[in-house]
């Protein structure tokens, strides 16, 4: 796909790109496009993918590794992009935990498996590209959950090589869950980022790239953590809150 065209449907489905300088621009079309002309692409239910789905996937994709030297490196082990069309439904008996299982259908609109496919739901993800407002996004949240797996472990806490940058991460991280679950007062990170440490991780990081400055004044030091782990500030782009 040629540059300008990639760069064109970026603009349509990336939100963040209007903030964008001339370099981070230049980068992001870069990684987008390998990630556009790599990555298998599958359709569910007879759906048909289209350019403006892998191009709107890969650039969200590209955009949270836009600061890290070897930011493709983190999605190696994608086995590829399942696309359905609209919410997904699992079905069949399933475990619950304890011991217990469960025949009761499960609906969702994104999953990440480790060292193996991405899952979306185009009407979920297309809807909330177009209103970053809402702090919802399910392209950013289920790349998310891959770099949290990085490491083989998907519970909040990504690969930080750094002994004093993960101890931060760690405190940080936990009381700010620790408040969410207490229900102190009203969060623009969600209620599902209550659910445990890894689907804080997701949806912190769905806030810090559609709704910065909101998670900055709510939050400075989970902000802080993200910026520095990102190596992006987000914050100090133009966006649209």
């Amino acid at each position: 796909m040629p540059a300008d065209q990639l760069a064109a449907l970026t603009a349509r489905w990336l939100a963040p790109w209007q903030g964008l300088g001339v370099v981070e621009r230049a980068r992001l079309i870069e990684l987008a496009e390998v990630l556009v002309r790599e990555l298998r692409w599958e359709a569910a239910q007879g759906f048909q993918v289209d350019e403006d789905m892998k191009v709107a996937v890969s650039s969200h994709a590209a955009l949270i590794v836009l600061g890290f030297d070897d930011g493709l490196d983190s999605y190696l082990d994608v086995t590829s992009v399942i696309m359905h069309p609209s919410t997904i439904v699992r079905s069949g008996a399933r475990p619950v935990g304890g011991g217990l299982f469960t025949a009761q259908p499960d609906f969702y609109i994104g999953e990440a498996h480790h060292k193996g496919p991405v899952l979306i739901s185009w009407d979920a993800a297309s809807g909330q590209a177009r209103a970053p407002w809402f702090g919802e996004n399910v392209l950013f949240h289920e790349f998310a959950h891959r770099l949290d797996m990085l490491d083989g472990v998907s519970n909040g806490t990504p690969p930080l090589s750094d002994p004093d940058a993960l101890r931060a991460w760690i405190a940080v991280c936990t009381a700010s869950l620790q408040r969410l679950r207490a229900q102190e007062e009203p969060s623009v990170l969600r209620s599902y980022a209550a659910t445990n440490p890894s689907e804080f991780f997701a949806v912190a990081s769905e806030v810090f790239f559609t709704r910065p400055a909101a998670l900055r004044e709510e939050d400075p030091k989970l902000y802080d953590v993200l910026r520095r782990y990102f190596r992006q500030d987000p914050a100090l782009r133009p966006h649209h809150e």
